[in-house]
């Protein structure tokens, strides 16, 4: 029997974890890591890496109370 890397991967997070859940939970959880996988990576944004962050914003500065 093959293992997906799919399983492997929610097997291994679970495992850090330290969760159990049910072969129906699991089986849900595998079936959807891939797509949820794939939101983030989208996230990355590798042309960003060497800029910093935004400066912060106080509204207090700002506004006169």
């Amino acid at each position: 029997m093959t293992v997906s890397t799919s399983e492997q991967q929610v097997t291994g997070l679970l495992d850090a974890a330290h969760l159990s859940v049910s072969a129906e939970e699991k089986a849900q959880m595998i079936k959807d890591y891939p797509t949820i996988r794939a939101g983030a990576d989208a996230l990355y944004l590798p042309e960003l890496e060497f800029v910093e962050p935004a400066t912060r914003f106080d509204p207090a500065g700002y506004y006169n109370s």
